[in-house]
């Protein structure tokens, strides 16, 4: 009976020791499906690296110099999905791993990617990377995706585009061929002078933008040509 007993108060000691346990809350990871979407409307929970990912990579970090084909330095090559995630992105979690440390938390400013004299990326840039992480790092893409030709405006249509896909290379305290687009008046600048739609045009006499980079998917050239056509207002 005395064994029962010390039985039955051990098990009760076990069940109390079980219950105060605590979990440690992890982030909610969201996975998008795998693969292309460009036969119906883009998801705007989703972030695809085909247009909005690989963009950033190309016009930061994949310069000559840095990440490109020719340079490779560290053996890191960061024009495409494969050579993005060999450089150690870590699907679901942004938090423990060496890109984001070096894009977003450096150690030492020598650590910043990309490095001085290039501007370090917005953050508006380092939260579309950190979200495309956590839903998984898909190699997806969407040909329409944050493109919206029926209402243009400078800050959320035109802006996006510059940033993500030319800012890389024209900004800094050394931009690529002198031209530096910080702001609204750099891009109406070139905007005004014909140069902005000569190259993403690709135009006879002017050189393809972006550097090292897929010409701006049809909707995003159109979005361009419109804000052009109304005036390029500050909008």
């Amino acid at each position: 009976m005395k064994s029962n007993l010390i039985i039955a108060c051990f098990a009760i000691l076990l069940t109390a020791i079980n219950a105060c346990k605590h979990e440690i809350p992890q982030p909610d990871v969201i996975l998008p499906p795998n693969g292309n979407n460009n036969g119906g409307d883009c998801d705007q929970n989703i972030v695809y690296f085909e247009q909005q990912i690989l963009p950033i990579f190309q016009s930061s970090c994949a310069i000559p110099g840095c990440h490109d084909e020719a340079t490779q330095t560290d053996g890191i090559v960061l024009t495409s999905w494969q050579g993005v995630m060999n450089a150690g992105i870590q699907p679901g979690n942004p938090w423990e791993e060496d890109v984001m440390e070096a894009i977003a938390f450096p150690e030492n400013p020598e650590d910043q990617m990309p490095p001085y004299p290039n501007a370090p990326l917005s953050q508006n840039q380092i939260d579309l990377i950190t979200d495309w992480i956590i839903q998984g790092a898909q190699n997806n893409s969407c040909e329409t995706a944050g493109c919206d030709t029926s209402n243009v405006s400078f800050s959320m249509g035109i802006w996006p585009i510059i940033e993500n896909k030319c800012q890389g290379c024209h900004t800094g305290a050394g931009p690529m061929a002198g031209i530096s687009l910080n702001n609204y008046d750099d891009v109406f600048a070139i905007a005004s002078s014909g140069l902005l739609n000569g190259t993403i045009n690709a135009l006879p006499g002017y050189i393809a933008m972006p550097y090292n980079g897929a010409q701006l998917p049809q909707c995003q050239l159109d979005m361009i040509r419109i804000w052009i056509e109304d005036g390029a207002p500050n909008n």
